[in-house]
């Protein structure tokens, strides 16, 4: 395969039954050809999650998605529409904003000033050639939506819509009330590790009790069941790109935190469901947990084969925000987890380029493991097959 270098039959063997399949090969997971693959063809090709609606509420908000080098800009035009722009002057192609968000009523360029309207179009090119078309030299466009409350953008225009791409998702995010949740805290850190390393840990639970013991004294992972994995081999069932899982609360714990206790907090649930945690990732790096009383989100964007950028947002009722709220024990209580997800994510990336390593076998309790290499395995299959056509 070109540029690809993995072989059919280790691809195929990931889409055994899950008793008989075989991991990814250890390749997949330090080869810089097969990270550039990833890059184009799966997190280039997707529809990925940029944010929430909130962010970008009013005329002129704008945030900077870390999705290229020089990152995707995404805008709420003045129109209130939702647009997003490659953050790249189209004069010398010097970047236009810098930082994480902000508003403006119009883009500039830093360099020799350029401005383009809030939709793209081209408004001054000073020292333009005579007979210059700056309607031909808008800013370069990407595709954006919104859906359930988050923001997406895709990279490629032959993608399909936002709402045929992403349906069937889990039913629990889909939930109207869902989409006026307020965010508490966001944090930023690099893991140093593959990406489908961070997203494998996600879809499995069995490692609590050694590595998250804290987590698994709430949420016992004994009574963890998988949603969307399609059963053998790992097909793709009603959840189309969603994968995910459902766990109850222990016995005597009211939510997930340090306290166990949720205090005033509001739910974000229906009042049937404040004893049980759902989990959904969507492919390829979107992680969700919604909690009884407030929502997780982890976005990841590969670095490197070896670095992934997260984002992790906790977002809780919009009654929550209150003199006195202090969601401190939930901040504390997956501070620590997140440590310990990234520790050992970072002891898989340091083990796998030992000389002769192969990956074994599933065990039979990775069957969220197992579909989700599953979902990368058919990515890869289907660029050998348009690449040997």
């Amino acid at each position: 395969m070109s540029g690809l270098p993995l072989s059919s039959a280790d691809l195929h063997a990931v889409l055994a039954p899950l008793d008989s399949a075989r991991p990814l090969p250890a390749r997949a997971y330090w080869d810089e050809d097969v990270f550039a693959f990833d890059q184009a063809e799966i997190f280039g090709r997707s529809w990925l999650c940029v944010g929430r609606e909130d962010e970008l509420s009013r005329p002129g908000e704008w945030l900077l998605a870390p999705l290229t080098p020089a990152g995707v800009l995404v805008v709420r035009g003045a129109d209130l529409e939702l647009r997003a722009f490659h953050n790249v002057c189209r004069h010398r192609a010097a970047t236009l904003v810098d930082g994480a968000c902000g508003r403006l009523d119009h883009l500039e360029c830093p360099y020799h000033g350029w401005t383009y309207e809030l939709s793209g179009a081209l408004r001054a090119a000073p020292h333009a050639p005579p007979g210059f078309d700056r309607g031909a030299h808008g800013l370069l466009r990407a595709r954006a939506g919104a859906l359930f409350g988050f923001l997406f953008v895709t990279l490629d225009p032959g993608a399909p819509a936002l709402e045929s791409a992403l349906g069937d998702a889990p039913p629990w995010l889909s939930r109207p009330e869902l989409r006026s949740l307020r965010r508490g805290r966001r944090v930023e850190y690099e893991v140093a590790a593959n990406w489908k390393l961070c997203v494998e840990n996600f879809q499995e639970s069995h490692h609590f009790p050694r590595v998250h013991p804290g987590l698994e004294r709430l949420t016992p992972c004994d009574d963890a069941v998988s949603w969307g994995t399609g059963g053998a081999g790992g097909k793709r069932g009603a959840g189309g790109p969603w994968l995910g899982g459902i766990m109850d609360l222990a016995p005597g714990a009211e939510t997930v935190s340090t306290s166990a206790a949720r205090g005033a907090r509001p739910l974000v649930v229906p009042e049937a469901e404040r004893r049980r945690v759902r989990d959904a990732m969507l492919f390829p790096g979107l992680l969700t947990s919604l909690q009884p009383d407030y929502l997780l989100t982890y976005r990841l964007t590969p670095r490197a084969p070896d670095r992934t950028l997260v984002v992790a947002d906790t977002y809780f009722h919009p009654a929550a925000f209150v003199p006195g709220f202090a969601p401190g024990d939930v901040f504390a209580f997956w501070d620590a987890v997140n440590r310990e997800d990234r520790a050992i994510c970072e002891r898989q990336q340091r083990g796998i380029r030992a000389p002769g390593y192969a990956p074994s076998a599933y065990a039979m309790v990775e069957d969220g493991v197992h579909a989700f290499d599953g979902m990368v395995a058919r990515r890869y299959l289907s660029a050998l097959g348009a690449r040997t056509a």
